[in-house]
């Protein structure tokens, strides 16, 4: 029975006959019955990626052995379950069963993965006590978690003590070596290698070409007795990020066989490279596509803002990974179009594949940039538990979020909850508090992150400027951007001078923003001339206007809103002749109004609204209720048939025509 039912096992390659296997067992209350049968049910599970089922399985084993824990805790590694692979190793050491020398070499490999190094070293601990010290195996494991997480003097120790060294301890030091940067150790370790194989050479290979040293790489290359995919993949993607997109083609024509990574790392280059259209030719030539040769292409066509022909080849995929997905929603968002984002969000709801971090990011981004709540809540609700807070950009995002759609009591929120907090989270914070008025809030912040020995960045200084602008506190403005200036040596840029520009303004202080717009080191821009212009027309000053109007038509001269201040200004002092010589610039230019829009979420749907739009499908029934409205703001004296409309009103209006 034991030995038909482990053929049977041996030729299962789904999990359907698997389920059905092991069904059929149960039925004939044999699953029990052999240790063997039960090992190679786990590992099969573990294989399939049904790790569920194996871990279901295994909890039914009344005594489960070495080996049975050893299965599962080396599928939990394999499918990047490394707490659960933890967890069962630390409740392994607690019973009977003492642990393989496989068993350890997964519990490495799944520390390394993790960067764990501490938990590293207390392994290793563990690996001397039980007497694995000299296992080769649980050594090869050892060498390579210390080289993974840069404690490359520890991997050194280690491998100075093997008293037996195989192809894989050397090939493991000379790639660790090669990985940390050093190079030359590794050229020596290669040297010493009493064998070599290909992944010895590729190893080196690639260390030079980290290190920038493309001339050795190649020497090195030429001389391999023999040279398979992976050596002239590593050449290939050396002279593609290096921008040598000749030799990289050069060398691809040289191959006696190419497969599709090969195919696909010349389309990522040439995608890198920004020659879209000679990507395009190239990925209609491939003899065989992969998921990632679509997706490689789909980003390429997104960064370069073709939308269409991105969606176009979405639409043609033969399968979609949640890759594919991701590279979607955050070209749509990167693009301005967070709308789409979040209809393809909708598709992808359908597809049953669960998201990760860049994914969420990504919808929490397009919520962001619409400033609604509803989706990214619902989503976060569904696909992150507790440990989320432990991905300190995926919750700095969230704060973001979380501000810019009005919430900053939930942003805080998070933000409390953190427990390691870093720059890029105290400087959103601050933003956040800066955006709602909150100066006080801002500061205080600001003055608790220096506390706890964080150093601001220009970003930081942004937000506590921003502060400051929104609170109308000059004096603490000013001191801050003397302390960026001084104390930390950052330079400033056209947004922190458009900033301080605005305070000034604000403030009264118009010449002297002035001046410290004649005395920027770097040219100014747009945001700096318009945050002036918009100053003098709040207080009037006609003469510094017309020079920030001036400036900002040669800058920008299609846009309507500087036309729009200027005309307002002459307008509020009461010169009329300057509104229509405006008025009169507009048209020659043929100077059209940027159209605004506004939105509003209902339902967890964004409806989107343009002056004069009428393509919404209830468009009359808005229009109706706005007329009831307005009939009564006239009944109760909050608007009349007979407002004055003053001519600058009427040219922001009507400076379309």
């Amino acid at each position: 029975m034991n030995g038909s039912v482990q053929q049977l096992l041996g030729k299962c390659r789904s999990l359907g006959s698997l389920k059905s296997i092991h069904a059929r067992l149960i039925i004939s209350d044999s699953v029990n019955s052999s240790d063997l049968v039960l090992n190679k049910l786990l590992r099969l599970y573990s294989n399939l990626g049904a790790l569920d089922h194996a871990r279901i399985l295994f909890d039914g084993i009344l005594l489960p052995n070495s080996y049975h824990w050893t299965a599962l805790i080396h599928g939990c590694v394999e499918n990047c379950r490394y707490e659960d692979a933890f967890s069962l190793f630390r409740r392994m050491l607690s019973g009977p069963e003492p642990p393989l020398s496989f068993t350890l070499a997964s519990v490495f490999k799944g520390l390394s993965r993790e960067k764990r190094v501490r938990s590293g070293e207390s392994l290793y601990g563990l690996v001397v006590k039980c007497g694995f010290d000299s296992n080769l195996t649980v050594q090869n494991s050892a060498i390579d978690l210390f080289m993974r997480c840069r404690r490359v003097d520890f991997a050194a120790i280690i491998f100075d003590r093997m008293g037996e060294r195989d192809v894989i301890s050397w090939n493991t030091m000379i790639s660790g070596y090669s990985n940390n940067g050093a190079v030359d150790h590794a050229r020596e370790m290669f040297d010493n290698s009493p064998e070599r194989n290909s992944i010895s050479w590729t190893s080196l290979i690639g260390g030079y070409i980290k290190a920038g040293n493309m001339e050795d790489a190649r020497s090195l290359f030429e001389k391999m007795p023999s040279k398979d995919s992976a050596s002239f993949n590593v050449m290939i993607a050396g002279y593609m990020d290096t921008g040598n997109l000749v030799e990289a083609h050069r060398l691809f024509d040289s191959m006696p066989s190419r497969d599709v990574r090969t195919w696909n790392l010349m389309l990522l280059g040439f995608v890198k490279s920004g020659d879209i259209e000679y990507a395009e030719e190239f990925f209609t030539k491939m003899p065989e596509k992969n998921v990632a040769s679509w997706a490689i292409m789909i980003d390429g066509h997104m960064k370069s803002s073709n939308l269409g022909l991105a969606r176009q080849l979405f639409d043609q995929m033969p399968s979609r990974n949640l890759v594919s997905w991701s590279i979607m929603i955050g070209g749509y968002v990167r693009n301005g179009e967070p709308h789409m984002a979040l209809e393809m969000y909708e598709c992808f709801k359908k597809q049953g594949i669960k998201p990760d971090d860049t994914f969420i990011l990504g919808i929490i981004s397009a919520c962001s940039q619409l400033g609604i709540l509803e989706i990214a809540e619902s989503m976060v609700h569904d696909s992150l538990d507790g440990s989320f807070l432990s991905n300190i950009h995926l919750v700095t995002s969230l704060i973001d979020m979380y501000a810019k759609c009005g919430s900053i009591e939930r942003a805080t929120k998070v933000f409390n909850e953190i427990p390691k907090k870093d720059l890029l989270c105290y400087s959103t914070m601050i933003q956040a508090f800066a955006n709602h008025g909150l100066d006080q809030e801002a500061l205080a912040l600001f003055n608790k992150m220096q506390s706890k020995n964080v150093k601001p960045d220009a970003i930081t200084f942004l937000g506590i400027l921003s502060a400051c602008n929104h609170g109308g506190l000059l004096s603490e403005g000013k001191k801050f951007f003397t302390q960026m200036v001084e104390e930390y040596k950052i330079q400033p840029s056209e947004r922190h001078y458009a900033c301080m520009v605005d305070l000034l303004g604000r403030a009264g202080c118009l010449s002297e923003a002035y001046n410290l717009i004649c005395e920027m080191p770097i040219k100014p821009n747009a945001v700096v001339w318009g945050a002036l212009l918009a100053a003098c027309r709040a207080r009037c000053n006609v003469q510094l206007g017309e020079i920030a109007a001036s400036e900002l038509f040669e800058i920008e001269p299609s846009n309507s809103g500087n036309y729009i201040l200027l005309s307002s200004l002459y307008a509020a002092v009461g010169r009329w002749d300057d509104v229509v010589k405006v008025r009169r610039m507009l048209k020659e230019n043929k100077i059209n109004k940027n159209k605004g829009s506004s939105w509003i979420e209902l339902g967890g749907i964004v409806h989107e609204f343009v002056m004069g739009d009428l393509s919404h499908s209830h468009s009359e029934v808005i229009y109706f209720v706005l007329e009831l409205f307005i009939e009564d703001l006239k009944f109760v004296g909050l608007a009349s048939d007979t407002d004055d409309c003053r001519m600058e009103i009427s040219l922001e209006l009507d400076c379309n025509i």
